[in-house]
């Protein structure tokens, strides 16, 4: 199991306006700490629809990259650990490219120093 892999996983139950249901995740957490854990950082993909608008803690993700089959967003705003008994399936790996977006979009929604500031103030 390594950072920047997408995997489908269960996330029930859910609360609120958590993602729910089956669906992608990309591992977030180091590999390091994804050998030795039985629980995972991962970040919950949903489907994008060309009408919707895409903030800066949100990545893009065009198909087949990492093995998805629609057009996907990944949403560093709903971070989850996981039991990696909630893993179902490899999908793939993303592109590095798409990997220092997400690295990116974590920045700010974490808000850790080295976000890019002109991603923010795109969105004002």
């Amino acid at each position: 199991m390594r950072r920047g892999e997408v995997y489908d996983a269960r996330l029930e139950p859910t609360e609120g306006s958590e993602q729910g249901g089956t669906r992608p995740v990309i591992i977030v957490s180091r590999d390091v700490i994804n050998i030795a854990s039985p629980v995972v950082l991962a970040v919950p993909c949903t489907t994008y629809r060309s009408s919707k608008r895409i903030y800066p803690t949100q990545v893009l993700i065009q198909a087949p990259n990492g093995g998805l089959t629609h057009d996907s967003l990944a949403m560093t705003d709903q971070i989850r650990v996981l039991s990696k008994s909630r893993l179902l399936r490899l999908r793939g790996m993303l592109f590095e490219e798409t990997i220092a977006q997400l690295n990116q979009a974590l920045l700010i929604a974490l808000d850790l120093p080295g976000q890019d500031d002109q991603i923010l103030l795109d969105v004002d």
